[in-house]
């Protein structure tokens, strides 16, 4: 069953992500709140702030685009939007307290702020559940795509330092994959979620490795 809230429906919420790129679009936010509820039910936290941290967690990104540099900032962006959002709503200030921090601590490229409450933890993993697996390799080729990046210059075993990592459109799929997917799994917090993406990134593996073969004309 689909949960659903007073303080914002998910038609208001696809409101605010018109025109972003696939891989951060509204079918991400959707994929990113089911997986939320299901590990948020499992792991006994408040469904509802899970709920509506998700549907929230990526709004600063619509329309945006790469080109301002404002991904680097979204979660903070996109918790400021939250709480004016959720008080005017009505929702009580702990509530919006505890959704406003699910935000801010949800991205993986920001560890100044850790996921310190159960439902936190379930939207990191919820969203990095979606960054893994089949769907995250469909993400990483659709945002390059997006952004005129190569499909694939090196294999995976030769890429540079992460100090040293390429730019711009050198700046490929299976970067990503090493930089950043590869080690998504072992940062996830709830038993539901590891169990979920151990699958996943067992493909993800898979699928690189096979991607380095046959650019490399192996198989």
């Amino acid at each position: 069953m689909t949960y659903s809230s007073v303080y914002l429906s998910e038609s208001e919420a696809q409101q605010l992500y018109a025109g972003d790129d696939a891989a951060h679009d509204f079918d991400h936010v959707l994929r990113v709140t089911r997986l939320g509820e299901r590990i948020a039910q499992a792991e006994g936290a408040a469904i509802e702030i899970v709920h509506l941290a998700a549907l929230l967690h990526d709004v600063s990104l619509a329309g945006d685009g790469l080109e301002n540099n404002a991904r680097s900032s979204h979660h903070r962006a996109a918790a400021a939007f939250a709480q004016e959002w959720l008080t005017r709503r009505g929702l009580e200030g702990e509530r919006v307290a505890n959704v406003v921090h699910c935000i801010e601590a949800h991205r993986f490229r920001d560890q100044t702020l850790q996921p310190a409450t159960l439902e936190a933890k379930c939207l990191y993993d919820a969203d990095k559940l979606d960054s893994i697996g089949a769907i995250g390799v469909a993400r990483a080729f659709a945002y390059a795509g997006r952004y005129g990046s190569r499909l694939w210059t090196t294999p995976a075993r030769v890429a540079p330092p992460h100090a040293a990592r390429p730019q711009g459109a050198e700046y490929t799929p299976v970067h990503e994959f090493v930089y950043k997917l590869q080690r998504l799994l072992e940062t996830l917090h709830t038993p539901t979620a590891r169990h979920i993406g151990a699958q996943r990134h067992v493909f993800m593996l898979a699928f690189f490795a096979q991607l380095d073969s046959e650019m490399q004309h192996k198989v």
